[in-house]
């Protein structure tokens, strides 16, 4: 039997199609980066110990930490953030039980006394006598002239030149455990009882001013501090948790790699992974073949949530590219004698992914007439739709009543679909979806277009990867839908994965393939697949045997494969769902 192989990669040059104005990219990233190297966690000797319930200090570019050790000896550990060096710290004060910076200087509290000191040289500048707490640790904060201690459910407000109490704050919040200093007006309230939602106070106007998740553990947020404008630090060696975080409204974004922000502060992707990936396909010639065509759907191009590099592809293909953005790498096999065996990667490219989160405009209404020949593909009823029927129409009025607000509308049905029970599907319309009240991500999709269509809102589909990061296989698994605002672009509405019930936001890291009006690829007849035969080759379904195996693996390491056998062959994976004649049913 004749075996033949091609297993040559060459650059390959290509002009795409022309993109329409909706289905354009129109972002511009900046970065965003942390101020310290965090590559390297710190590291502290097993002897010594760490109190949860005490606060750190940042004090330029330096954190003091209160550490104990095997004698129950307390002493204060200043960690130099460039360089990574622990110094002690040469203090007799006594056992420190609150801290915090104030007007350029530090203070440190002890049983009945507040010790004012230089940030650099830590020489005590002041002393003043200080109402004795015990010994127990009592936070503190200094907002201009004023000193304010946490004392159960209320705030003990000191004057900072003579340190007597002024007065007492209740706070509004059960169950205050920590405060930290926010800014100068404002400071965080923590409680472990609140999980990792951090609430915002203002000690002069004496209200809440909202609250932050950080996406942290509960514990971690015991040894947080601010270093600059909405910029944070957390240095716990308890949860073993180090690194910054940057604010931006309510929504919290960690520094340990770069943030990207785009478009005034609207839209941020974070958190990156990159892998290098490659489709390796595997042919068989059943009888003798005449010149065969085979589609292959390729990753999206350079989308808000993912980016693609050094892509090559092989030299016996063409691609080619949709007015959505949608690729096709279209391979020509020439006719084969029976029995003919061929084994090629047709395409490779470093793929980097993000968690992605639009910030929605709380103001802005759903347009009332939206430029029919752009969005009219995204606008039509279907099949699988049917948004005027009568159990689409009750449960539309249900959700939105006469809503003309976008986020509004958004965040409802998203709300609405994620609570809709997972459960494997068989492609059912949404009035059916809605009525059986289950149904897997596909299903989860026809109801969000559904209720979106039927309000003028368009939407789309979206044929995509749900990572199983461990996993060094990549297949087409999943759906969500994506709509459009305007300013913004097309954004993620995705029930099944985190955090599920927030329109604009996914931390999934999917691999999107392509975005369809409807759930039929024009190219790729049979079920979903990322692999078929060309229309003008279908005939052919019975003479040839093909698979594809879309391989990742972490940069940096080489991609992991079977053993090379006689004459080069190399046996490639069997993925069964994308064999000749098998559909890929995605849940």
């Amino acid at each position: 039997m004749k075996k033949i192989v091609w297993v040559i990669l060459f650059p390959f040059l290509f002009s795409s199609l022309l993109a329409e104005k909706y289905a354009k990219e129109l972002i511009s990233w900046k970065e965003v980066r942390s101020q310290y190297n965090w590559q390297i966690p710190p590291t502290f000797l097993e002897s010594e110990t760490v109190d949860l319930f005490e606060s750190i200090l940042y004090s330029e570019g330096r954190i003091l930490i209160q550490t104990k050790d095997s004698t129950k000896q307390s002493s204060i550990l200043v960690w130099n953030l460039a360089s990574k060096e622990a110094t002690r710290l040469p203090w007799e004060g006594g056992k420190v039980t609150g801290w915090t910076e104030c007007r350029g200087n530090l203070l440190f509290q002890t049983a009945n006394t507040l010790w004012e000191m230089n940030p650099q040289s830590f020489a005590v500048q002041r002393k003043l006598v200080w109402p004795d707490k015990g010994k127990s640790w009592k936070d503190i904060v200094c907002l201009e002239n004023q000193i304010y201690r946490l004392d159960k459910n209320q705030l003990e407000v000191y004057n900072w030149n003579t340190g007597e109490l002024v007065s007492q704050i209740p706070l509004p919040f059960p169950s205050v455990q920590r405060i930290t200093k926010r800014n100068e007006s404002e400071i965080f309230l923590i409680s472990s009882f609140w999980g990792n939602t951090v609430q915002v106070f203002s000690p002069k106007k004496q209200m809440g001013m909202g609250e932050f998740k950080f996406p942290v553990t509960h514990r971690a947020l015991f040894k947080l501090a601010a270093i600059g404008e909405d910029q944070y630090i957390i240095f716990d060696p308890l949860t073993k948790t180090y690194g910054e975080w940057k604010g931006y409204g309510n929504s919290i974004f960690p520094l340990t790699t770069p943030l990207e922000v785009a478009d005034g502060n609207k839209v941020f992707r974070f958190s990156p992974i990159q892998n290098q990936i490659e489709y390796q396909f595997q042919w068989t010639a059943l009888v003798d073949l005449p010149e065969t065509k085979i589609h292959f759907v390729l990753p999206k191009e350079d989308t808000a949530s993912q980016v693609l590099r050094e892509e090559t592809f092989s030299s016996d293909s063409k691609l080619e590219v949709d007015e959505s953005g949608n690729r096709l790498l279209v391979l020509n096999i020439p006719s084969r004698k029976a029995g003919d065996i061929g084994e090629i990667t047709v395409y490779r490219a470093l793929l980097t992914r993000y968690k992605i989160q639009w910030n929605l405009d709380p103001d802005l209404s759903i347009p009332q007439n939206q430029n029919s020949k752009l969005f009219a593909n995204y606008l039509q009823d279907d099949w699988f739709l049917k948004i005027n029927s009568p159990t689409v129409t009750e449960k539309r009025n249900s959700l939105f009543q006469e809503s003309s607000n976008l986020k509004d509308v958004l965040l409802k049905t998203q709300e609405y679909v994620a609570s809709i029970p997972y459960k494997s599907g068989s492609f059912e319309p949404a009035p059916q979806v809605i009525e059986k009240n289950n149904g897997g991500c596909t299903e989860h999709s026809y109801v969000t277009m559904a209720l979106l269509r039927g309000k003028g809102i368009p939407s789309r589909l979206v044929w995509n990867y749900l990572p199983t990061e461990t996993a060094n296989e990549i297949t087409f698994n999943h759906k969500f839908v994506e709509v459009w605002v305007e300013g913004l672009g097309w954004i993620p509405m995705e029930p099944l994965a985190p955090p599920k019930s927030k329109p604009g936001v996914t931390y999934a890291r999917h691999v999107v393939f392509a975005t369809l009006s409807n759930p039929t690829h024009p190219q790729i007849a049979g079920g979903d697949r990322l692999v078929q035969l060309a229309k003008e080759s279908l005939s052919l379904g019975k003479k040839i045997k093909f698979k594809l195996v879309v391989s990742k693996s972490e940069v940096g390491k080489e991609v992991k494969g079977p053993e090379e056998k006689e004459e080069g062959i190399v046996p490639l994976k069997t993925n069964r769902a994308l064999l000749k004649g098998e559909d890929l049913l995605v849940p």
